[in-house]
């Protein structure tokens, strides 16, 4: 009988049930700790673009009010709430401390509401100092002369020989010139077209003059003897390059703004006229043959301690007793062919003159206007005062007054509707200047 033999085989077309259970067990160690770093890592991920998108709100809400004035803030945003919700801007008149509150403010991936706090309180010693307030200051835009500090000493030095006293100072005068001269030139705007516009140069002196009479041997009456024009504006290279970025020489806009003069009153050579009134020891003329149309400010600047002490040490009296006795005058020369200024004149100046030496109990400021045009009898003399404070259109600085300028500000960013909770989403710090 033959016998038959079968050869057998593994079948290894697949894994067996226990080999399949092992690799699962086996990947189930491996996946199951990676499973959890997978959620947290999107987790964290999610909390950084939400910490990214609120840092960024808070960085445009401090720019905002690093531009604005913390009134100016309360309009824009208490003027743009969305529907359903008023925003709010509340001012603690005893503390000076503003709060606002901005609901649905929003960038690309998200809605977050912001608590601001502006707190005035860490800087009481300085935002108790009276200021002047001026506006529209964009450096670019202003031509600005101060003396410098000693230059009365320097012309009372020169006149007396290298010593001074009282009989010298009392007399002298000092002269300020503010020349304004403007001219055209063309420019290439940013579409390649070339235009026509206007640029202006600024130069200012200072000349003292004293009497021959008390002159020391061999000193001239003027100081200095050659009056320099020092520059003072030119903004011919600011114009052309700011032209090369815009499309209409239209969008300029007006390049001088402002031309200002801070003043240290010359009050150790007060004294009254034969008329019983505040001599006019100081001048300013502002001499502006085009008719630049401008702001003239003339600022009188708070007294130095030294200069306090110079007058007290020369002459012997205090400050606010010479201070009564000062008297300036603030001139503008402009050139208006065939008008002849008149009381009832309704025509003004191009300069608008805005000071905070309006007439006081405690001195005068007198105003004078010439038309250089005018010919004849006329010709250079100044007009009347009231006439020619109206030509000018004369008004006073914002008054000098202690306010809150320094503050303190807070910015905290909440995810939407959860500011009750008390958990910002990211607090920022830092210091606004109004």
């Amino acid at each position: 009988m033959q016998k038959h033999r079968k050869k057998r085989q593994l079948n290894n077309e697949g894994f067996s049930l226990v080999e399949l259970l092992i690799a699962i067990v086996i990947l189930s160690i491996i996946v199951v700790p990676l499973l959890h770093s997978f959620v947290t890592s999107a987790r964290t991920n999610a909390k950084s673009r939400t910490t990214m998108h609120a840092t960024a709100i808070a960085e445009d809400v401090m720019e905002m009010f690093e531009a604005h004035s913390l009134e100016e803030m309360s309009d824009i945003y208490t003027g743009a709430s969305p529907a359903g919700f008023t925003n709010t801007a509340v001012k603690d008149d005893t503390t000076g401390i503003w709060t606002y509150t901005i609901r649905d403010d929003s960038t690309t991936s998200g809605t977050y509401d912001v608590v601001v706090k502006v707190d005035p309180t860490a800087y009481s010693a300085v935002n108790s100092v009276a200021q002047v307030d001026i506006s529209n200051l964009a450096g670019n835009l202003n031509a600005v002369y101060s003396e410098a500090a000693d230059g009365a000493k320097e012309a009372y030095s020169y006149f007396g020989g290298g010593i001074y006293d009282a009989n010298i100072i009392q007399n002298t005068t000092r002269k300020t010139e503010i020349n304004i001269d403007s001219s055209k030139i063309n420019v290439t705007l940013a579409t390649g077209a070339t235009v026509e516009t206007d640029v202006y140069l600024v130069t200012a002196s200072t000349t003292y003059h004293c009497d021959p009479g008390v002159l020391a041997t061999g000193r001239s009456a003027n100081y200095p003897q050659t009056g320099a024009d020092y520059v003072i504006f030119s903004n011919e290279d600011s114009v052309r390059s700011r032209a090369a970025q815009v499309n209409d020489v239209s969008e300029l806009g007006n390049q001088l703004a402002n031309i200002i003069v801070c003043l240290q009153p010359r009050v150790e050579s007060a004294h009254y006229d034969a008329f019983g009134r505040p001599a006019m020891i100081d001048s300013i003329v502002f001499n502006n043959p085009d008719n630049v149309e401008t702001n003239l400010l003339v600022v009188e600047q708070t007294a130095t301690q030294d200069k306090i002490d110079m007058v007290t040490d020369t002459l012997a009296t205090d400050y606010n007793t010479m201070r009564s006795k000062y008297g300036i005058s603030l001139e503008l020369r402009e050139a208006w062919p065939g008008w002849m200024p008149a009381p009832g004149t309704t025509q003004t100046s191009a300069g608008t003159l805005r000071t905070n030496l309006l007439d006081k109990s405690d001195g005068l400021t007198a105003y004078v206007f010439v038309n250089s045009s005018m010919t004849g009898a006329g010709a250079g003399t100044g007009l009347d005062y009231e006439l020619a404070k109206t030509i000018m259109s004369v008004t006073n600085l914002t008054p000098a007054r202690a306010q809150d300028r320094i503050y303190d500000m807070e910015v905290k960013v909440y995810a939407q509707d959860k500011i009750a909770a008390g958990s910002p989403i990211i607090t920022m710090t830092g210091t606004v200047t109004e």
